[in-house]
């Protein structure tokens, strides 16, 4: 991964986002698609006569879902500014992609295109790939660039590090790619492109074009193909929903139109209620205005996991389904680019929460989950600070929420219940302090604009007094809940 943004890439980026300007086509005129999905044998994507059609494979246009013939032959109907996509099974994939930012491939009908045929013909080329019960994928929070300076952070940090996870089959970028510099959305996927695994995007509030209010997202979807659609991958059925309205230029709300509710009913009519479900949305789901309606569609499945990103903090939130549960992943910009900068020159830009820049691992195991925290550029083993003084020990677990188990273990002592507290990171206090003394920012770097806000994921004990002898001190922390959090880490202090 190259560590500076080519200014010649950048204008070529730009070039490709030229709009052509809206020609007053209806916005329900009814386009024809009609198209094939083959086993692509050479793939080459190329449909070839001995190469044959797939049968009831998925087809939809973020409402209806039809299935492919015996000779793998669909016909669906669509409107201008809709994406056509394939729900493909597990074991098929993209022969031959455009884009490893794999919803980049589906067909959006371009309102801005000067002339739109009222049929048209889509081909759908797949293999059979290896179905992997057990992987990993990233959950990446809003990495929210504003210029070329950030794009140069993102690129030396978040990117490449990815760029070194071989680890990870797929990242599931939430939204918030762009911070309101549509223009900026091709380098981005550009810089996606170049990574060992695949990535799927969501629109953010800050990824929309709010001087088209007809199609806000037509520059997100004119470079990622849809903002709405679902896929399978392992024993798991991922849908990836754009929850952002708007409620004038530059305002919105999250919630589902009627239309995303009718996808959302049909597409789940095709999968087991035996299977785990993955929801990827950037405003919480605790957020959405009619949340209830999603829910209800969702409680009969065995698990729900619903991802999130838009608030800048890691974040647990759980509903009255005891299945269902949403991660906050936080956000890879963490307090947008802000902060005293490391020596590859990123800024820190520590969330309001205590937690680093970061992103989440998620880890399948069959129908199983897990999750860890990954901070930016730190070891994986980091999933905690602790904090001390005289009286007490204060633990900020960045994964942690409200039915998180924290204990302690100090040298030889038995474990012991940590206390869950509500409290502003001791640390994110420091720097509050800091900036009002005017200590930060240093030179050369920007104020991060931390407020004196709790955190959700603190933890305290409350301990004698030391001795005044310097005393070396082992702590041992563990904190574990039944939604899939499960780490440890240790500690060495030595006290005055």
């Amino acid at each position: 991964m190259k560590d500076r943004i080519s200014t010649i890439s950048l204008l070529a980026s730009l070039f490709l986002l030229i709009q052509i300007p809206q020609i007053g086509y209806a916005i329900d005129k009814g386009i024809i698609v009609k198209g094939q999905v083959f086993y692509d044998a050479n793939r080459n994507g190329i449909h070839e006569a001995k190469e044959k059609g797939l049968k009831n494979i998925l087809i939809s246009n973020g409402k209806d879902i039809v299935k492919t013939d015996k000779n793998g032959l669909y016909t669906i109907e669509a409107n201008i500014g809709e994406s056509i996509f394939p729900i493909l099974p597990s074991e098929y994939t993209w022969s031959k992609s455009k884009s490893k930012v794999v919803n980049a491939n589906y067909l959006y009908l371009d309102p801005n295109q000067a002339v739109i045929k009222d049929t048209i013909s889509w081909y759908v080329p797949v293999f059979k790939s290896e179905a992997a019960n057990s992987f990993s994928f990233g959950a990446i929070g809003d990495i929210q660039v504003d210029n070329t300076e950030e794009l140069n952070y993102a690129a030396k940090s978040i990117f490449s590090e990815l760029n070194h996870r071989n680890d990870i089959r797929f990242n599931l970028m939430l939204g918030d790619i762009v911070n309101d510099k549509v223009e900026l959305l091709p380098m981005m996927h550009d810089m996606m492109n170049q990574l060992p695994s695949s990535s799927w995007t969501l629109v953010g509030n800050h990824d929309r074009n709010v001087d088209n209010p007809l199609f806000m997202n037509d520059a997100f979807n004119r470079v990622n193909g849809s903002d709405n659609y679902s896929f399978n991958y392992g024993k798991a059925h991922f849908i990836v929903l754009n929850n952002i309205f708007a409620t004038d230029k530059k305002s919105y709300e999250g919630r589902l139109t009627a239309k995303q509710l009718q996808f959302l009913k049909n597409d789940l009519s095709y999968v087991s209620k035996e299977k785990t479900i993955v929801i990827s949305q950037h405003i919480p789901m605790v957020a959405t205005k009619n949340k209830q309606e999603i829910l209800d569609l969702l409680k009969d499945y065995a698990k729900v996991l619903i991802l999130s990103g838009h608030t800048h903090t890691v974040s647990r939130h759980f509903f009255n389904y005891p299945n269902i549960q949403e991660l906050g992943v936080g956000a890879t910009c963490g307090n947008w680019w802000r902060g005293e900068k490391n020596t590859d020159g990123v800024p820190s830009a520590l969330m309001q929460c205590g937690t680093p820049r970061g992103y989440f691992v998620i880890n399948f195991d069959d129908d199983k989950y897990n999750f860890r925290y990954k901070g930016v550029g730190l070891d994986a083993t980091k999933q905690m600070t602790l904090t001390t003084d005289s009286n007490r020990m204060v633990i900020n677990v960045f994964g942690g929420g409200d039915s998180t188990t924290v204990s302690i273990k100090i040298d030889d002592g038995k474990w012991v219940k940590m206390n869950h507290k509500r409290e502003i990171d001791p640390t994110v206090l420091k720097i509050v302090e800091l900036n009002q003394s005017k200590v930060y920012p240093t030179q050369g770097n920007t104020a991060n604009p931390l407020r004196k806000r709790y955190s959700s994921h603190i933890w305290e004990l409350t301990r004698p007094t030391t001795s005044a002898s310097p005393k070396k001190t082992v702590v041992l922390v563990k904190a574990q809940d039944r939604f899939g959090l499960n780490v440890e880490e240790k500690f060495l202090l030595y006290e005055q």
